[in-house]
């Protein structure tokens, strides 16, 4: 190497700390404190409720999302769906930023609290409440583990509207409250429909490395023109959801969340031309906050 040669300095790793907050993926956890929100809110809205058991709820729903996500981590490098040309976040196992070994405890310990949590809600609540906990983090590992992983039988967006609408949104105001009412399940279908979204743009973003690494996702059985679509119309239609939760609970502050379907067209925007490159990752995170927003808003407008 000549004198005056450039050198590159090495990219500096991050510590151990910031490997964790990789590995949890804290962009990804809107999606499961929404439906809590609204759930917990629509069920205030009916009546007496427990803001500790509605804090238990969050908090069950916080750590499947983060047991998820370890899960993900651990077992998408160990299959070679993770690998050099992954357009999305660093992924830590497969970086080596931490070791299977370390992922796994920590994916042991959110389970284990996770667990712990239910198990105080279903002795407040009811026996009844086991059996939806169990199903809960039954697939908080069924989207990557098992013989059957949903994402590579291209099931992921079914399920992210399956457990991250009735089941975290519906399930949250029978806690709070009891039978689901019919508003409940249209709540639910709110924040199910846009969590499907996500997912939606996360298997978009991922369409290359998947179809590489043999993992036919719904984005890879329709295509780039076709994913896009559902992604936006995933979205759309969760806005529109609050007409008929609006009618089913009589409540006219409700309709001027339909204020939304108009605020959210420079993200379809996004959906349907930014490049399948890291510029998605933005779009992603955006569609999750999003779901936020809308859930937030519903939640607000319940008590006006």
């Amino acid at each position: 190497m000549s004198a005056g040669a450039p050198t590159t300095a090495p990219r500096p790793q991050p510590g151990p700390a910031r490997a964790w907050i990789l590995a949890i993926r804290p962009r990804t956890l809107p999606a499961s404190a929404a439906p809590v929100i609204l759930g917990g809110s629509l069920a205030a809205a009916q009546g007496p409720w427990s803001w500790a058991l509605a804090g238990t709820c969050l908090a069950v729903a916080l750590l499947l999302q983060i047991a998820a996500n370890l899960a993900n981590d651990l077992l998408d490098a160990r299959s070679g769906v993770d690998a050099h040309d992954r357009l999305g976040p660093v992924r830590v196992t497969q970086t080596g930023l931490l070791t299977s070994r370390q992922v796994t405890r920590g994916l042991v310990l959110c389970l284990g609290l996770a667990t712990t949590a239910g198990l105080l809600a279903d002795w407040q609540v009811g026996w009844w409440l086991l059996a939806l906990g169990a199903a809960c983090l039954v697939g908080a590992l069924a989207y990557t583990a098992g013989p059957w992983p949903l994402a590579r039988l291209g099931l992921g967006e079914l399920a992210a509207l399956i457990f991250f609408g009735p089941v975290a949104c519906t399930g949250t105001f029978a806690v709070l409250h009891g039978a689901p009412t019919p508003a409940a399940w249209l709540a639910g279908l709110v924040c199910g429909l846009h969590a499907a979204a996500i997912m939606a743009v996360n298997n978009l973003r991922d369409i290359a490395s998947d179809t590489r690494a043999g993992k036919t996702t719904l984005a890879v059985r329709l295509g780039e023109r076709r994913a896009r679509q559902l992604a936006a119309g995933l979205l759309v239609a969760g806005n529109l959801v609050a007409l008929p939760l609006a009618l089913a609970l009589e409540h006219r502050a409700l309709w001027l969340a339909l204020l939304l379907l108009p605020a959210s067209l420079p993200l379809l925007r996004r959906l349907l031309t930014t490049p399948r490159s890291p510029a998605l990752n933005a779009t992603l995170a955006a569609t999750g906050q999003w779901e936020f927003v809308t859930a937030a808003v519903l939640a607000i407008l319940l008590h006006l």
